[in-house]
């Protein structure tokens, strides 16, 4: 079989136009998962979902946004990819999810030096600070179904950050990993920071890739058998040990 054919038999494998396609893929600032580095999109979940992409065969690009911009696209355009997006019953109808790419555990962060902010055992009971949050994420979506309404919201958590060591905000859920990453770039030590509530329903959770629901299930399909094969032959696992 010459060299034409098959590349034939493989255009005609895929859905109609999906041969010329490329798929749009977003995601945001949130470190170290994914992030902008001299120009390029970095991160531990953009590694994962490179390799994916490549293991599938698909071109693509990749540009970040604000959170809520980029869960907009993803909501609204055909063959799109969003990640690192959590996963939850709200979101469950509004996309095609493809499969996990991280683990992560969320915390309620304080400065160190509050020492009029003491640990709590009721995520209720913030209700007495004012919280930072990124616009239309998940743990600002959970706080709003909960009725919080003491929220300062912006585009990204290093704004949250620098707000935490301004005394602007009181408090800021987000991970432990991006909480010290963000807090070294602004030049501090992760004991800057203090856990004072540990979120136990975004604890021991993924980070998943999605797709928006106009995208064709047989590109679904690929993507998932790509992540698969990249997660049992080891690169998946190499990747994931960089970021330890």
């Amino acid at each position: 079989m010459n060299i034409r054919w098959i590349g034939l038999c493989w255009a005609l494998w895929l859905a109609p136009g999906w041969a010329a396609e490329t798929l749009q893929v977003v995601t945001e600032d949130y470190a170290p998962y994914n992030y902008l580095e001299e120009a390029d999109v970095k991160g531990l979940g953009t590694e994962v979902v490179e390799a994916m992409l490549e293991q599938a065969g698909f071109e693509y690009t990749l540009d970040i946004y604000p959170w809520a911009r980029a869960i907009s696209l993803a909501r609204s355009r055909p063959n799109v990819l969003i990640y690192s997006i959590s996963r939850f019953p709200e979101r469950e109808a509004q996309f095609q999810w493809i499969g996990a790419i991280a683990q992560i555990n969320f915390h309620v962060f304080a400065l160190a030096k509050r020492d009029d902010i003491k640990p709590f055992s009721q995520l209720s009971q913030a209700r007495a600070w004012s919280i930072g949050t990124v616009r239309n994420d998940a743990l600002e979506q959970y706080l709003i179904g909960r009725k919080f309404s003491n929220l300062q919201r912006n585009n990204n958590h290093e704004a949250n950050m620098l707000k935490l060591l301004m005394g602007r905000i009181d408090l800021w859920p987000v991970s432990q990993e991006t909480a010290n990453y963000y807090v070294r770039q602004a030049g501090y030590g992760p004991e800057t920071l203090k856990i004072v509530h540990d979120i136990e329903d975004f604890t021991g959770g993924d980070l998943y890739v999605a797709a928006s629901l106009k995208t064709p299930p047989e590109v679904i399909k690929r993507l998932q058998e790509a992540l698969a094969t990249i997660k049992q032959n080891g690169i998946y696992d190499g990747i994931v040990k960089r970021y330890r």
